[in-house]
Parts: structure tokens; C-alpha cells; sequence
């Protein structure tokens, strides 16, 4: 059954009182709401949809690094000198160009071991694609090592040092071969308030080259305005959300790529690298010309703690997983996505 709905994108998939009741029996995964929603003066239930209009007349700060700090506060921040010389390079342009490539960050054996440990997991059936055909979600919960990696201190240490909060692993999604999505924001699908507390790392789990469908981004695309729903032609009202929403935003989204004039550049990795990327950074799949070739990866998104996390695009509460809380750190949260919790 949770197979079949996971697949499923018709009518009921954009009910809004479908997506009460499910939030409703998930509700252990909506708890944190509870408080977090009272600092932020959000008076409605934690069940009900919620997207940027709720938060229109409330003021928010952004990440100290989107601030544009001057490179001294960055260089003598306490937690700097525990990063390696390339990344803390990169830090300092974190505002500039929106990303970060840390090379060499999984050694062979590891990544050698998720591979592994997805084709047994597939072969078995205990994991399967989403409805795109392309995509696995949450591998973590049964991958030992897909958890490790997404839990490694290095990753939260620099991603609570951008963001200035604590941070918890929220989502995976693994490749077999190309997504071969359209250039789209992770803020639009995976959104917050304030704006801009969620981060993600893709990892390559093998080499990659232009024939296999690599990852792309476009820099310093995350400085542009924060895409809304109000933005683009969606047609969601009190009863139901529009069920063509993102094919809507990613037409628009490339008026503004050519309006701005923004240039594409091609990540081609080695495996083990990992590309992090800034919430609001314009990204997508480039055509796998070669479908006979593999294309293995994985990506993992991570919020900021004690923010509002959404789907701007469904306009639902993003449903964290709490049984995996005793593998994290005591201040960290985990997240999960399931019927309607994959945006993508």
C-alpha cells in the first residue's frame, strides 16, 4: 500500500484535506511544530497546509554567511580553523558563489559499500523508485552506511558553521543513473523560515562524465529573490493545490535563467566527491546521452534546527523522522519523505 501510494500523483495526491489526514496520522513527525510555531507566532494547526503567505508581516534574519560578513569575522570565527585549507578558502566566497566542492570527501571503501549495499538492497526489494522511475528515497533507513555518511561531523560541523544553527540530516536520494531534472531551487521544494536554513550535499559515487547526465548549477544563482508560489501561474486554492505546479515553476524559473543571462557550469566529479549547495541555488540534470551507463549518486538535504521547515510547493509541514533520533546527536532531528513528502 505505501508503495502504491508513494507512486501515485493523481487527483487525491492534491486534496488538501488528503494531506490533513495524512499529516494528521503522521503526527509524531509534526510534534516539534508545536513550539516552534508558537516562537514564530503562527497561530494554526500543526496539520494544516502553511506556505509563505503565513509569514508575509513577520520580520526574518538570514544565515550570517548570506549576510555578506567581512572576511575577517569568517577567518576568526572559533570553528574555522578546524576546516581543511580548500574549505575554508571556500567559505570565504560562500556568498559569492553559492556552493562548495569538497574533493576526496568519501574514501573508495565507503563509497564502494553504499553501492553495494543499494544493488542488494533494490535486488531484494527493499527499496524501490519513487514514481519518477529515476529516484530512491531514504535509503538511510536501511542503508548502515548511507546513515553514517549523512551523520558525518564533518558535514554538520561546516553545515551548522554556514547556517549558524545545528543542523539534521532530513532526506537522501539515490541515482542509479541521471535525474535529468530541470534546473530548479531546493527552496521552493524544501523551504524554511527564516529563508535560506537548508542545505544539501551530493555525493558521486562513481567518476562521471558529460555522457552520463552530470549534476549542474548555475553560480551565484542563490543571491536571486526567494521563488514563491505568487510567482508563477499556480492555481492552488482553499480546497486543493495545483497539481501541475512544477512543470509551472520550472518553465518560469528558465525565463528568469535567460532574463538574468546566468551562466550553466557542469560538475564532473571524482568518486567521493561531494558538491554543497546553498538552499536558494539554482541546480538541475544535464540529458544522460549514454542511457546504457550508470550514473550513481546521492544527495542528502539537511535543515536548520528550530526553523519552520515546508514544501513551499505543496504548501505541507515537512514531516520529520523521529525514530531515528537516537542515532543523532541529542540536538539534532532526523527527516523523513514519504506519500507527500517527495516534492521532486
Amino acid at each position: 500500500m505505501k508503495n502504491y501510494f508513494q507512486k501515485y500523483t493523481g487527483f487525491l495526491r492534491n486534496l488538501r484535506f488528503v494531506h490533513f489526514l495524512y499529516n494528521y496520522f503522521h503526527r509524531k513527525g509534526l510534534q516539534h511544530n508545536q513550539t516552534i510555531y508558537t516562537s514564530y507566532g503562527i497561530k494554526k494547526s500543526i496539520y494544516s497546509s502553511i506556505s509563505h503567505q503565513d509569514f508575509k508581516d513577520k520580520k526574518q534574519a538570514k544565515p550570517w554567511l548570506d549576510e555578506f560578513p567581512n572576511e575577517h569575522d569568517i577567518i576568526n570565527h572559533p570553528k574555522f580553523v578546524a576546516f581543511p585549507e580548500e574549505i575554508g578558502n571556500q567559505l570565504l566566497t560562500w556568498h559569492i558563489n553559492g556552493y562548495i566542492i569538497w574533493k576526496n570527501f568519501l574514501d573508495e571503501e565507503t563509497v564502494d559499500a553504499i553501492n553495494e549495499e543499494m544493488k542488494s538492497l533494490f535486488l531484494k526489494g527493499e527499496i524501490d523508485f519513487n514514481y519518477t522511475n529515476k529516484k530512491i528515497f531514504n535509503s538511510y533507513k536501511q542503508s548502515y552506511t548511507v546513515r553514517k555518511v549523512i551523520k558525518d561531523k564533518r558535514l554538520l560541523n561546516l553545515f551548522s558553521f554556514i547556517l549558524d544553527r545545528d543542523v539534521f540530516p532530513f532526506q537522501t536520494i539515490n541515482f542509479f543513473q541521471g535525474s535529468e531534472q530541470k534546473a530548479h531551487s531546493d527552496s521552493i521544494h524544501m523551504s524554511t523560515f527564516p529563508q535560506g536554513n537548508m542545505l544539501a550535499a551530493w555525493f558521486a559515487l562513481e567518476d562521471i562524465v558529460p555522457e552520463q547526465g552530470p549534476i549542474s548549477y548555475y553560480k551565484g544563482s542563490h543571491q536571486l529573490q526567494y521563488f514563491y508560489n505568487s510567482d508563477y501561474n499556480n492555481t492552488s486554492n482553499f480546497f486543493m493545490v495545483d497539481g501541475e505546479a512544477n512543470e509551472k515553476y520550472e518553465t518560469k524559473l528558465e525565463q528568469i535563467i535567460q532574463a538574468q543571462n546566468l551562466q550553466k557550469e557542469i560538475f564532473l566529479p571524482q568518486k567521493g566527491d561531494v558538491l554543497i549547495w546553498h538552499a536558494n541555488l539554482i541546480h538541475g540534470g544535464e540529458p544522460q546521452i549514454n542511457k546504457q551507463r550508470t550514473r550513481k549518486s546521492m544527495v542528502a538535504h539537511y535543515y536548520a534546527n528550530d526553523v519552520i521547515a515546508y514544501h513551499e510547493i505543496s504548501e505541507r509541514p515537512a514531516i520529520f523522522d523521529t525514530e531515528l533520533v537516537g542515532e543523532v546527536d541529542s540536538d539534532f532531528y532526523k527527516g523523513q519523505q514519504d506519500l507527500f513528502d517527495n516534492p521532486f
